[in-house]
């Protein structure tokens, strides 16, 4: 109705306020003018009826939903009957995306006025019908929308309203556009988003174009946009955590969660927004959004599913069968009905049920693939390959898997801001290998550590096993059995460890996007646990240390920064080290590692055990492996490599040279020192043993051009990646790469780490001794002199375990933990039990004074040397050892005779000590140096 009002009225002078206000777009200002004017028009009932509907109405037309709507309450609670009122606190509701509010609204106002063509004005009634036909397409009644759409229009067109026939119009294409019918048309998209609306539509719009990190940026815009009302942040919000979960920050989005539940309390209705928000999930597919109602239909179905109530589910998907109103609605119901079906098999190992599971998810992915609705395509051809693998056919799970992970990587790689989303989202990403390893775990739920040993097969199946080929003669190709062959797996697993020793385990682990799947193997001994990870968190400590210990000048940093052991605790925190060692049996002192991904760059020697003091050096000796399967060839290879025969080579000007000079070694130093005498000298003898000392630099761009500094200085005297693998190391068990960087490496394919060491693997050496990180000069010249020694009579691991404690053990381990023996762990020397004791004895022996070492040789730690009676014991018990061990084989009494002429030497040997102790004029002399007085 028309008021008509003299200017100097002070209802007129508030109207003129609250028109200022409306034009510079300020919803506070016509609220306050608004309802001054109303407060001044209480007596006239008229008037204020008029300014009530001009009031709500003005704000609305601001979009400022939520005081439209507070209005609006406070005005219908005074005056119920007031439609005009109610009409528009529908379309407040509506726009906000309350559609169940908006819809009960207009309800109200048809039961109270009967037939509205007759006590609305066509205008509003037009309203009332747009109301009405957004709510049904909400609820996926799309025959009731569409029909009340098309009267709305032809009533806005009578009423003479263009612009309402025209957001009819608008309203036809963003329904389509929502059930994923039709593209976003650009004409549509607002240039400066202002609403809700206009922030979400653009974000669908990309969305619908997989550009994931734009939308997010976008719905991000909207959540702290000013012009954005804030009780009605609650979809936006929703969105962004969706979004964050599609870019691979899940992190992000569960702290989102308080934000949440703040926005739910200001949303108008309160019970409507917690409904809304227990039926987010995470995982709808987001690059074509699904009818709402038929969407979160399906998706609490697959929820059920999750929570193994298939029962429930099933009769939830059979209810929507039929309601499916796109064919991408369709889609997803296949995925879900794929889904239960698999479920179901896994639950009867009834194979009729996966053989209805593959027919469901095989025309799911089909179908999303032929409408690019990538997120469906993936989901399903993961599925597909787990109902394949359970099928035996592993070649076509692992195409699915495949095809899965890179439909991913396409998707990551149309997000353009910034590298951090991209890579992210790859991190968060399965490939193949993970999806098998997934497969495999889920057997080990089902049937418990029996299942185990199929884990450690999808495991070693991620890794690459091209050095194989170098260390087998001929060639190798592993042949290993398939994931749901439990037998075979079980089988495969005995026979490639059957020779490790009980002192020793092979801890195989690697980063997925689920977490951490750890193996422990040993004799008798197997574990598989999985272990959750923060996976952007465990990845940058990982980073951060390499980036310190890959300069000089940044060593001595990290160590007196903390950042050193800062990044350690991190990452034993992530991979659960707790747990790791709390499973390892007490006998064992020696861990094989086979570190997959990221985790292969890192020191674990250097880690702290949890609870104490310790270093995990301190405690296990640890060495390198490249994949289980190298294992028994590079052991069997050594075999024929033992011996004491070894080479040093050490260049002028190059690192601080080595002190000890054992038996039966040849040294190449100062200007002789070239790469051609070192190929003729390892050309024309055996050499057990090759040590260079040297400098040397790793490229981690290009490892192959990774390179060893001889004479002479500069290009004409570097060793190559390339040369070094060219070099005569078929008869050498241990290569020591004395260079810094030496034992660098770049990840390449399946955790193929290509530089210096791999290199001298394919020259034919069996161990290599090198170093992660630069190393300080001096302490590593002692380390290897002393290794060196060591091996003559331990284990290689052992022997560089007790080299590092030896010179630096209570030093910062960034000093010595960077020291790592890759490859075979067993003996160098070719002496037998008896031979190694005596070399044992003979090294205390030359080291009388008890602090410390004489001649430069070394006292064991925590193993002093005792007398000479326990010397010849030592000796002796070697031996009686031997001989147990060799009659326990089928040999006969010729063996035993043997054994008993081995027995002559020992005897010599007590014999010559008892007389030199005779002749001694002070009396008894210990071997530790210590004098007696005699009877004593």
């Amino acid at each position: 109705m028309t008021v008509e009002l003299d200017p100097d009225d002070p209802i007129a002078k508030a109207l003129v306020r609250a028109q200022a206000a409306f034009a510079r777009a300020d919803p506070s200002g016509v609220d306050a003018a608004y309802a001054q004017a109303v407060g001044l028009a209480a007596g006239n009932a008229g008037t204020r009826r008029a300014l009530e509907v001009d009031h709500v109405g003005r704000l609305h037309a601001l979009a400022a939903a939520s005081l439209t709507i507070s209005r609006c309450d406070e005005y219908l609670a005074a005056e119920p009957g007031h439609h005009i009122v109610r009409l528009v606190r529908a379309e407040a509701h509506s726009s906000a995306g309350d559609h169940t509010s908006a819809a009960t609204d207009a309800a109200t106002i048809r039961s109270s006025l009967g037939d509205p063509s007759l006590a609305l004005k066509p205008d509003d009634h037009a309203r009332l019908l747009r109301v009405e036909g957004l709510a049904a397409a909400d609820r996926d009644d799309l025959d009731t929308a569409a029909a009340k759409l098309s009267a709305a229009r032809h009533l806005f067109l009578l009423a003479g309203n263009e612009a309402g026939a025209a957001a009819i119009d608008r309203d036809r294409v963003l329904i389509a556009v929502r059930l994923g019918e039709e593209p976003v048309p650009p004409e549509l998209l607002p240039r400066e988003p202002q609403t809700v609306d206009d922030y979400l539509l653009l974000a669908m719009s990309l969305k619908r174009q997989l550009r994931y990190e734009e939308a997010l940026v976008m719905v991000l815009r909207g959540v702290v946009s000013d012009d954005v009302d804030r009780a009605l942040r609650l979809p936006l919000l929703a969105e962004l955590v969706v979004l964050l979960h599609l870019t691979g920050q899940r992190a992000a989005a569960e702290r989102l969660s308080p934000l949440l539940a703040e926005a739910a309390e200001d949303w108008p209705d309160r019970t409507a927004a917690k409904e809304w928000l227990a039926r987010l999930s995470f995982d709808t597919p987001a690059n074509a959004p699904l009818s709402p109602r038929f969407g979160q239909a399906v998706q609490h179905a697959r929820r059920m599913i999750d929570a193994d109530r298939l029962d429930e589910a099933e009769n939830l998907l059979v209810h929507w069968r039929d309601r499916a109103g796109t064919a991408r609605d369709g889609c997803t119901w296949r995925l879900a009905a794929g889904e239960l079906e698999l479920a179901r098999y896994v639950r009867t190992r009834e194979v009729e049920y996966r053989s209805q599971a593959i027919g469901q998810l095989t025309e799911a992915a089909r179908q999303a693939g032929e409408n690019s609705f990538a997120e469906v395509q993936i989901c399903a051809l993961r599925l597909l390959g787990d109902a394949h693998a359970d099928a035996g056919d592993d070649d076509t799970a692992m195409s699915c898997w495949g095809t899965a992970h890179r439909l991913e990587e396409e998707v990551a790689a149309l997000q353009k801001i910034t590298d951090v989303v991209r890579v992210g989202m790859l991190l968060a990403s399965e490939d193949e290998h993970d999806s098998r390893i997934r497969y495999a775990a889920r057997a080990v739920d089902r049937l418990g550590e029996n299942a185990a040993a199929a884990v450690v097969v999808a495991m070693e199946a991620a890794r690459g096993a091209t050095i194989l080929s170098a260390i087998v003669d001929g060639g190798a190709v592993r042949n290993l059995p398939q994931v749901n062959d439990l037998s075979g797996c079980q089988r495969w697993l005995r026979e490639i460890t059957r020779d490790i020793s009980r002192s020793q385990l092979v801890w195989m682990m690697r980063p997925a996007p689920d977490g951490i799947h750890h193996a422990l193997i040993g004799p008798g001994v197997l574990h598989y646990f999985a272990t959750a990870v923060a996976t952007n968190r465990l990845n940058n400590a990982i980073m951060q240390l390499e980036a310190y210990m890959s300069r000089a000048d940044m060593v001595e940093q990290a160590m007196n920064t903390g950042v050193f052991d800062k990044n350690l605790a991190v990452i034993a925190d992530q991979i659960g080290i707790g747990s790791v060692l709390g499973v390892i049996p007490q006998q064992v002192k020696r861990i094989a590692i086979v570190a997959g991904r990221t985790l292969s760059v890192v020191p674990f020697a250097a880690m702290a055990i949890p609870g104490t003091d310790e270093r995990i050096g301190h405690r296990y000796a640890l060495s390198d492996l490249p994949c289980l399967s190298a294992r028994r060839p590079l052991r069997l290879r050594s075999l024929r490599q033992r011996g004491h025969d070894s080479l040093l080579v050490s260049p002028p000007d190059s690192l601080t040279p080595a002190t000890d000079m054992p038996p039966h070694r040849v040294t190449v130093s100062d200007e002789d020192a070239t790469p051609a005498r070192l190929r003729a000298d390892l050309a024309a003898k055996r050499r057990h043993l090759l040590r260079i000392d040297s400098h040397g630099k790793h490229e981690p761009g290009d490892p192959p051009l990774s390179w060893l500094q001889l004479a002479p200085d500069g290009p004409a005297g570097r060793v190559g990646a390339s040369q070094l693998r060219e070099l005569e190391l078929r008869y050498c068990g241990t290569v020591v790469l004395g260079a810094c960087e030496s034992g660098m490496a770049e990840r390449l394919g399946r955790d193929e780490a290509v530089g210096l060491v791999r290199a001298a693997m394919h020259a034919g050496a069996s161990s290599v001794v090198a170093a992660r990180w630069i190393a300080d000069d001096k302490t590593a010249a002692k380390v290897l002199d002393r290794f060196e020694r060591y091996i003559r009579y331990l284990p290689r691991d052992v022997a560089l375990q007790r080299a590092q404690l030896d010179v630096c053990g209570d030093a910062h381990p960034a000093l010595w933990a960077c020291w790592t023996l890759y490859g075979d762990t067993g003996w160098q020397t070719s002496g037998g039990p008896i031979r190694r004791t005596l070399a044992e004895w003979k090294e205390k022996r030359a080291a009388p004074d008890q602090g410390g070492t004489a001649a430069g040789l070394p006292v064991l730690r925590g193993r002093q040397p005792g007398s000479g009676q326990a010397a010849r014991q030592g000796i002796q018990g070697a031996w009686l050892r031997s001989v147990r061990r060799r009659r326990q084989h089928p040999a006969g009494a010729g063996r035993r005779d043997r054994d008993q002429q081995c027995l002559e030497p020992v005897r010599l040997l007590r014999a010559a000590v008892v007389r030199a102790r005779r002749r001694s004029p002070l009396g008894r002399t210990g071997v530790d140096g210590r004098a007696c007085a005699r009877g004593q």
